[in-house]
């Protein structure tokens, strides 16, 4: 296991829709959010997989510690409140995982120069791990519960693990 990883809301929201939210847990132990993260995840408006995040917050493996204040600035001034907070987070925690889909997050992680992994990764190191005995039906799943994916990366995805 890594010893820090960082979520943005959209992967806590996809798996958590999907009921697959406990991949993280299995996978790295314990996962870090921002404040920003935190409340964009559980919104005062309620929708599916919300009350799973929540019993991950309640179990401790979701953790929303407190972080110094950082004047890091993105190159992208267009990435949301949570995006920034994610990746000013990861850039004071050298070698952490940032697990983000956002593309404009990604190319600004990258240009940071942090590891990171998509929702889509995520599940197939899943079933890598022996985790899951297929990827396939989770990743055909994110699409009905609202979330985008590009079927390219189902089957990138999927043809990695061997299926």
């Amino acid at each position: 296991m890594l010893s820090v990883v960082i979520a943005d809301a959209g992967p806590l929201i996809a798996l958590s829709r999907i009921d697959a939210l406990d991949l993280l847990r299995e996978l790295f132990g314990k996962i870090l959010v921002t404040a920003a993260i935190r409340d964009e995840a559980l919104p005062s408006s309620d929708y599916p997989g919300k009350a799973r995040i929540a019993q991950a917050f309640d179990a401790g493996w979701l953790n929303c510690p407190s972080l110094p204040e950082s004047t890091w600035q993105p190159l992208n001034p267009g990435l949301d409140a949570g995006e920034r907070s994610t990746i000013s987070a990861a850039l004071q925690m050298p070698g952490c995982l940032l697990i983000i889909d956002d593309r404009a997050g990604r190319a600004e992680a990258k240009s940071q120069h942090l590891s990171i992994i998509g929702t889509a990764s995520v599940i197939g190191l899943a079933k890598s791990q022996g985790l899951i005995p297929a990827a396939r039906p989770l990743l055909e799943k994110l699409q009905p519960a609202g979330y985008f994916i590009h079927p390219n990366i189902i089957e990138t995805v999927a043809k990695e693990v061997g299926e």
